[in-house]
């Protein structure tokens, strides 16, 4: 009985995981180049402390419990026309570099601008990456406005002042709204389109439906757990009769 109430509980807190996941979705439905996560989850077998001396699978399992973990969406998100010479969006595949602290991090998000120095940095300040590893710089005295090719390549006032980096990156992990960390797998074939910026790829109803259904599930286990506890209740009072 108490090894049901645990299995309802681990539910129970995978669910409420769930729910926090699909509310940071919506929350980040207008965050530029962000993608949605999904929370998947598998059974396993409680087995700490026994013997595993049978050759057939998960033989001493006394119950079954989930884990679960975040699975990020890479479905490319609308992009959308803004006019502005520093908004960047990749066709296809590809993360820009920026320069965090020293550590390179990843982002789909290109709404850049350029800082009192004249590197092109993100909304956050971190520098953008060229394909040499290094900051791509504008200069300070440039009155036109920069003109970025499909490659990447940075031109001010007939100049190349650098190229762009686009790469594929694997072990992809969130670290927040539209910046990712990663390892960079080689240069991406996605284009730079000047003058947009890709949105989340957050479908807002999807979302609710999936919030609704978790809630529904939640609410459900939690009725498991509370008759567990009556049960449990109960017999303690029967076996204290005896």
């Amino acid at each position: 009985m108490y090894r049901g109430i645990y299995v309802a509980m681990t539910g129970s807190t995978l669910k409420l995981l769930e729910l926090d996941n699909i509310a940071n979705n919506i929350s980040n439905v207008n965050t530029n180049g962000y993608k949605r996560t999904s929370f998947a989850t598998r059974l396993y077998p409680l087995t700490e402390g026994l013997a595993q001396t049978q050759p057939s699978v998960y033989p001493d399992a006394r119950a079954m419990a989930s884990n679960g973990k975040l699975i990020i969406d890479q479905m490319q998100g609308t992009i959308q026309n803004t006019g502005a010479a520093m908004d960047l969006s990749i066709s296809g595949d590809g993360y820009f570099v920026l320069d965090v602290k020293g550590t390179q991090n990843f982002t789909r998000n290109g709404s850049f601008t350029i800082d009192k120095n004249g590197f092109l940095v993100s909304t956050e300040g971190y520098k953008v990456l060229g394909t040499t590893d290094k900051p791509i710089n504008l200069g300070t005295n440039t009155k036109a406005a920069p003109v970025i090719a499909a490659d990447g390549t940075v031109s001010v006032e007939d100049n190349t002042v650098g190229r762009i980096k686009v790469v594929k990156i694997k072990d992809t992990q969130h670290i927040s709204n539209s910046l990712f960390s990663g390892i960079s797998d080689g240069p991406a074939k996605g284009e730079i389109k000047q003058g947009t910026l890709e949105r989340s790829n957050v479908n807002p109803m999807q979302e609710l439906v999936a919030m609704i259904s978790a809630q529904r599930s939640f609410d459900s286990i939690q009725q498991v757990i509370k008759t567990f506890d009556q049960l449990a209740s109960r017999a303690n009072t029967e076996i204290a009769k005896v």
